[in-house]
């Protein structure tokens, strides 16, 4: 995702994009006085949208819908040589001084985890994407080399393909299908996380032959059940609806 979507969605996503609100209905609380309570509602109302778990799941389903959890009989459906899973990096840290050295962000962990619960119980091999990001420093580690290096180190596993170019999810998709192109692969299983999946899919349907079948396995589903507490302001609530805008504008930027 460009420059420009990065600098809109910080001013747009919560906690900042209910301010624009709050701010006309207070400079119009006296010219247009009904204007006014209408916008400060509407602005009181985003800011719990924009700070609640419930909230930001009800925006979810209306913008980018839900992915329903991987069923595991889905993995034994095809020769395990046929299937790949292909896991999206969600970001890296370019120093954790606990560690004195890069890190993974929870985003990719979470998806790593995931991908290699899945391909140890289909034996079927891996495969990791991300690259070192527009930002990295010279020398900076990609992070489909810090994927490989927790791989082995916490997981003891390893990973079949590294793909370390890429700087966003089209690239991802692009780069992905390159490396896969003459392996025999003939279903790749797609994990990234839920409020993601829907930009992740368009981008890899777009990038692999229309013969491999494209399967989601989303991250960081919802349940069904919610209770009171999910409707109070959260810190998971706001990182979720930033998370879900971004994804959004991704979306209708075609990226």
């Amino acid at each position: 995702m460009n420059e420009l979507i990065h600098s809109i969605a910080a001013w747009l996503l919560p906690p900042m994009g209910a301010v624009p609100l709050l701010l006309l209905a207070w400079w119009w609380r006296s010219r247009h006085a009904r204007v006014a309570t209408a916008l400060f509602l509407l602005g009181l109302v985003s800011m719990w949208v924009g700070s609640s778990d419930m909230g930001a799941q009800w925006l979810q389903d209306r913008l980018l819908g839900r992915y329903a959890p991987l069923a595991l009989q889905t993995l034994n459906e095809g020769p395990p040589e046929q299937t790949a899973i292909v896991v999206l990096g969600g970001g890296a840290r370019l120093l954790m001084p606990e560690y004195q050295s890069p890190q993974l962000k929870t985003n990719s962990i979470e998806r790593l985890r995931y991908g290699i619960w899945l391909a140890r119980r289909c034996n079927c091999p891996l495969l990791f994407t991300g690259g070192t990001g527009r930002a990295a420093k010279s020398g900076q580690p990609s992070e489909a080399a810090l994927a490989d290096r927790l791989a082995r180190d916490q997981f003891g596993f390893e990973p079949r393909w590294l793909e370390d170019q890429a700087f966003d999810t089209r690239e991802n998709a692009q780069y992905s299908a390159a490396m896969l192109r003459d392996t025999g692969v003939r279903r790749v299983i797609l994990v990234t996380h839920d409020v993601h999946m829907r930009r992740a899919m368009r981008a890899f349907r777009s990038a692999l032959p229309p013969n491999i079948e494209l399967i989601p396995a989303p991250v960081g589903v919802s349940g069904d059940g919610m209770d009171w507490r999910d409707a109070l302001p959260s810190g998971e609530g706001i990182a979720r609806a930033r998370y879900l805008g971004y994804e959004w504008l991704g979306w209708m930027a075609g990226h």
